[in-house]
């Protein structure tokens, strides 16, 4: 959407920025408050909280993807649970 580099890909194959992804979030959490009746201050809570949840989620993911590759350089039965446990 801005033209800097994706690093958040949707379903559909598109590669967003962080913030670009972020405010996509806001605005579809926006949109279904407004679908469902609510009133303004509501649609902008619900904005900004689905906001912070999408960047609470992409942050999770990428920890999960650095957890998996260290896990994958580990060797060894005892080190990998050292991985596991600690991190």
């Amino acid at each position: 959407m801005c033209g800097r580099p994706g690093v958040h890909v949707l379903t559909s194959g598109r590669a967003l920025c962080a913030g670009c992804f972020q405010r996509l979030g806001q605005q579809t959490g926006a949109g279904s408050a407004m679908v469902q009746g609510e009133d303004v201050g509501s649609a902008v809570a619900r904005a900004i909280t689905t906001g912070h949840y999408a960047g609470a989620v992409a942050a999770d993911r990428a920890y999960q993807r650095r957890l998996r590759a260290k896990l994958d350089r580990t060797e060894g039965f005892w080190r990998r649970l050292w991985v596991r446990v600690v991190g």
